[in-house]
């Protein structure tokens, strides 16, 4: 009995190797053309930006007592969006965000949190500093990720 599971034990292994293997030889043999070899940079978003600038609150998920900022964002995708402030937010922050859809009467809600940080080096008319802020949304309930869809369909992206 033990004799057999451990045959059928072996064989598994043996045919996991091989199929990771094949992978593996798999992977290698995709060609990337010629423009990988000079683009150094690889890109890293999973899902289409819009250019889409849309009114947003937000505060400090760790500031409770803190009041919503009013920004507003500079695009928007499925899982994140980048947002224009006036305060410089630390990386790893988290927010709470209040989005007004142009095609919905009630804001949606979520939570999300800082990815990257950019200094515009700019101002503005009342001589402030803006920041550009990466924000991945961590938690969205259902009913509000589908309108945030189903407006996002209506967008071309840039």
């Amino acid at each position: 009995m033990y004799l057999m599971y451990s045959v059928t034990i072996v064989v598994l292994v043996l045919i996991l190797i091989l199929l990771w293997n094949e992978e593996r030889r798999f992977r290698r043999s995709i060609t990337h053309g010629l423009a990988s070899k000079f683009w150094i940079l690889r890109e890293r978003r999973r899902f289409v930006r819009f250019k889409e600038e849309m009114k947003i609150r937000y505060n400090l998920l760790q500031d409770k007592s803190s009041k919503f900022i009013p920004s507003k964002t500079s695009n928007v995708s499925r899982k994140g969006l980048c947002l224009l402030t006036y305060e410089k937010l630390k990386v790893k922050d988290c927010l709470n965000l209040e989005i007004e859809l142009p095609d919905f009467s009630k804001p949606i809600t979520l939570t999300g949190h800082v990815l990257w940080i950019k200094d515009l080096q700019s101002h503005d008319a009342q001589d402030r500093r803006l920041f550009y802020v990466g924000i991945r949304f961590s938690k969205i309930k259902p009913e509000f990720e589908a309108m945030l869809l189903t407006h996002l369909n209506t967008l071309k992206h840039d």
